[in-house]
């Protein structure tokens, strides 16, 4: 237990100044968070006051010396590092949650080593051991709910109980009563001081579960930030009940900022705190009802309006975009997609800032943290009541993954969760595009009317943000336009080719794009084109990069050629095809002088007829020297811009419509038709549909399919993915009805009158020649009977057999029977789900 005794009156002078100059240094780092300019240096010094006001309190109180604090510090740092080092930006919100729960847990276990010491029992260290028990017990529950809400642990919608406001204003009353009791002489004494301290502690756990149970994933800025402010309150507690001003003072700073921000917080959300205290975190089910207009069509079909102006042309004519970035660009990790449309605009000589609401994301300055991650400008980070002004002058918009806080029914749908909330007038500017996930209403469920604007008013370009994004980006670059991924472009060139040579670099390496650089050489193989891998010595960052990636995917070794083995042979090559190399393939080393490549070696691939690069964008390597490659006609030369994963992935799709195998792609098939004018569709997950991690599309397209009344069930096999269940668990983590999920024996019987099935990554476990292939791995073996459907589509990375090489005849079924739609299943379920909608 702590002791005030001080060591001598000295001692108490060098404590207190030193206390104040750190509570000031706190003060200072806490108003220094305030400003992205100035956030990073905030926190380093807020950091090194916090941990020399430890360190000036083990000096102080005699406990210096104590190994086993020493021992539990670093204990705790290195946990820290730890977390530091693994845990991703879009888990910052349930890792705040969390360190907020401990900060809250310390609090009550210092209450309630006060109450059972012996030597400090006086009514004031009681009150306070009291204070900081029930408030440290409720930051904690309440924090490791959030935590648990934020990760998806529970879910994220309100968990009302029965009799709900009961329960939370009698659990927050005996908790408030228990405090008292602390200081009652009678029951200081075994059991019932004993009694008293349990209590306290269960009744303030209950109610900090079941305050924050019912709050939602809307309610999450204000709830971190009230928890935040409660920790710093308990802390306090604590501090008062020990004797320590340094911990009462800095406990009073973090629970007064939070409050602040709390306070901010309910403002922008249009909340009370004390309803949500109570637990009354959304309007009632009525309400919602109130707000969704009669009969509205479905706002997907936004996206495929005719209009006289595609997104890209707006984006291309516009002079103002301001980009507003919501909790859908934190799912999908798209900040550094959107960083690099905002440098393409820039770079066209457009004017383009960042519109920030206040509540976006799931913690305060959620969308701060995220562009600050990949270095966006603090000034381009525009405050709402900064910005508003300028959206009626603004040309285009650009929404990536938000909604409440753009919705314009909040001036107008009364009785909603929204009704009153300050919003981003986006409705003010000239154009809109929308990079959300789908048109389903936000998460206070009030309709977007934007979504139903006319066709030159907005836009939805529904999927994933990172494919959305990547289109608008590819549509940008003019020699995109020209020589478009199509009959006339590079996937013909490639298909026509006999001769193709890959050229690696280090923009392979940041993609991770070797697996797809193997599997498209293997396909031009196959095609019976002759191909191989030049490899610069100095591409990558250091030397044999390229070898090992490519080893690594088991490319042999005899197709990776050496520079001066390979050099000669680029003048009778087809196609050359550029995987994010640029200095080592820049013709400019033989012309720029005075440049930091003039005279460098260099791979000549100049010389070949055609060059296909997949890099990131058009600018400089790292030499800082244009290429002029870049700039030759586009029927020389042509970049596909983007990620190397999503470009290749286009690549392949469309040379493999050019071929005989899967000819249906570019026949008579119309895999989005056959959906359309279905009335039953199974859907068959696989193992690559876990490889490409699209559960999430998968569920969207079924659930689309069973808004345009379509009878929709997953056929599950049991020896599907890598383990027993692998499929349930995948389906059932995006919230798939378990009754949808249909086990083997139970769906066969359906498939003959199935109009569609979706192959979603599997093979064998749908393959017939399992019924006929005698002497093979799957002979005998139970199947799916997909093969009885009227149609079946693909959604499968190629047309090689799967893990048993076993080829499976449906590739090769007429197109009117079956179609296969190559490459990573994300990329091919977007496109069936645009193409829907059309």
């Amino acid at each position: 237990m702590l002791s005030s005794t001080p060591i001598a009156e000295t001692t108490d002078i060098i404590y207190y100044a030193i206390a104040a100059i750190l509570t000031l240094a706190i003060v200072l780092g806490i108003a220094m968070l305030s400003k992205v300019k100035t956030a990073v240096a905030g926190n380093l010094i807020g950091s090194a006051a916090t941990l020399l006001a430890i360190v000036l309190a083990m000096w102080y109180f005699k406990i210096f010396s104590l190994i086993e604090l020493w021992i539990a510090m670093l204990i705790g740092a290195v946990i820290g590092i730890i977390i530091a080092i693994r845990v991703k930006m879009i888990q910052m919100p349930q890792l705040v949650a969390l360190l907020n729960g401990f900060g809250g847990l310390a609090s009550m276990i210092t209450g309630i080593l006060t109450v059972i010491n012996d030597t400090q029992s006086d009514t004031f260290s009681m009150i306070n051991a009291g204070i900081a028990i029930i408030i440290g017990g409720i930051t904690f529950s309440g924090s490791m709910v959030a935590a648990g809400k934020l990760h998806k642990i529970f879910p994220q919608k309100p968990i009302v109980l029965k009799g709900h406001q009961f329960w939370t204003a009698l659990t927050l009353i005996l908790s408030l009563v228990t405090i008292p009791l602390f200081v009652i002489p009678a029951l200081q004494a075994q059991p019932y001081q004993t009694i008293v301290v349990i209590a306290a502690s269960v009744f303030s756990l209950a109610f900090g579960v079941i305050f924050s149970i019912r709050v939602g994933g809307a309610d999450m800025p204000i709830t971190i930030s009230l928890l935040n402010s409660l920790t710093g309150v308990a802390a306090a507690g604590a501090g008062m009940a020990v004797n320590d001003i340094l911990l009462v003072s800095v406990g009073g700073i973090v629970g007064a900022s939070g409050l602040l921000l709390t306070q901010i917080m309910c403002k922008s959300m249009n909340r009370k705190l004390m309803d949500i205290l109570l637990g009354k975190t959304s309007a009632p089910g009525g309400a919602k009802k109130a707000a969704a207009p009669a009969a509205q069509p479905s706002p997907a079909k936004v996206e495929v309006k005719p209009a006289k102006q595609s997104p890209t042309d707006w984006l291309r004519d516009a002079k103002r975009v301001i980009i507003v970035p919501g909790y859908g660009m934190a799912l999908s990790q798209a900040q550094p997609l959107v960083k690099q449309l905002a440098e393409n605009l820039a770079e066209m000589g457009k004017e383009v800032d960042y519109a920030i609401h206040p509540v976006a994301g799931r913690m305060p300055g959620h969308m701060n943290v995220l562009l600050a991650e990949v270095d966006i400008p603090y000034e381009k980070l525009r405050e709402m009541d900064d910005i508003n002004p300028e959206f009626a002058n603004t040309d285009v918009v650009l929404v990536v993954g938000a909604n409440d806080v753009v919705n314009p029914a909040a001036n107008t749908a009364e009785s909603t969760p929204i009704y009153g909330m300050p919003i981003l007038h986006i409705e003010e500017a000239q154009h809109i595009i929308f990079c959300n996930f789908d048109d389903k209403p936000g998460y206070a469920g009030v309709d977007n009317p934007l979504y139903h604007a006319s066709a030159d008013k907005a836009v939805l370009l529904a999927g994933d943000a990172k494919a959305t994004l990547n289109q608008l980006i590819n549509g940008l670059h003019e020699p995109q336009a020209d020589a478009p991924v199509s009959d006339s472009g590079p996937a013909s060139w490639l298909h026509n080719a006999e001769r193709v040579i890959i050229v690696p670099g280090y923009g392979m390496a940041l993609s991770q794009a070797q697996p797809l650089v193997k599997q498209l050489a293997e396909t031009l193989t196959e095609m019976g084109k002759e191909v191989d891998y030049a490899i610069h010595p100095v591409a990558g960052r250091m030397p044999g990069h390229m070898n090992v990636l490519l080893a690594e995917v088991d490319v042999p070794y005899e197709k990776l050629r050496e520079m001066d083995d390979i050099n000669p042979e680029f003048a009778n090559t087809d196609v050359v095809l550029v995987i994010g190399a640029n200095d080592v393939v820049n013709p400019a080393a033989n012309t720029a002088e005075g440049t930091p490549i003039y005279g460098m070696p260099i791979l000549h691939i100049e010389e070949a007829q055609h060059i296909i690069f997949c890099n990131f964008d058009d600018k400089p390597g790292y030499a800082g020297v244009d290429n002029p490659l870049y700039h030759a006609s586009p029927d020389k030369a042509v970049l596909l811009a983007g990620d190397a994963k999503a470009t290749l992935n286009q690549l392949m799709t469309a040379l493999m419509a050019q071929t005989s195998d899967t000819k249906a792609q570019a026949g008579t098939s119309n895999p989005a038709a056959w959906l359309r004018d279905a009335s039953k569709v199974i859907i068959v997950p696989g193992y690559g549909m876990a490889l490409s991690q699209a559960q999430p599309l998968v569920k969207q397209l079924a659930e689309n399919l069973a808004e345009m009344g379509k009878e929709v069930d997953y056929a599950i096999h049991p020896v599907a993915g890598r383990m027993p269940g692998h499929m349930n668990v995948l389906l059932a983590e995006v919230d798939v009805p378990y009754e949808k999920l249909r086990e083997m024996d139970d769906i066969n019987p359906e498939f003959a009158n199935t109009d569609v099935v979706l192959v979603v990554g599997a093979n064998d476990v749908v393959n017939p020649a399992a019924n006929t292939a005698e002497d093979t791995p799957i002979y005998g073996m139970p199947i799916l009977h997909i093969e009885e459907a009227q149609h079946i589509i693909f959604c499968n990375f190629d047309d090689k057999p799967g893990y048993a090489g076993v080829d499976n005849p449906l590739y090769h079924a007429s197109p009117d029977k079956a179609v296969l739609l190559a490459g990573d299943a994300k990329a091919t379920l977007n496109a069936l789900l645009r193409d829907l909608s059309s």
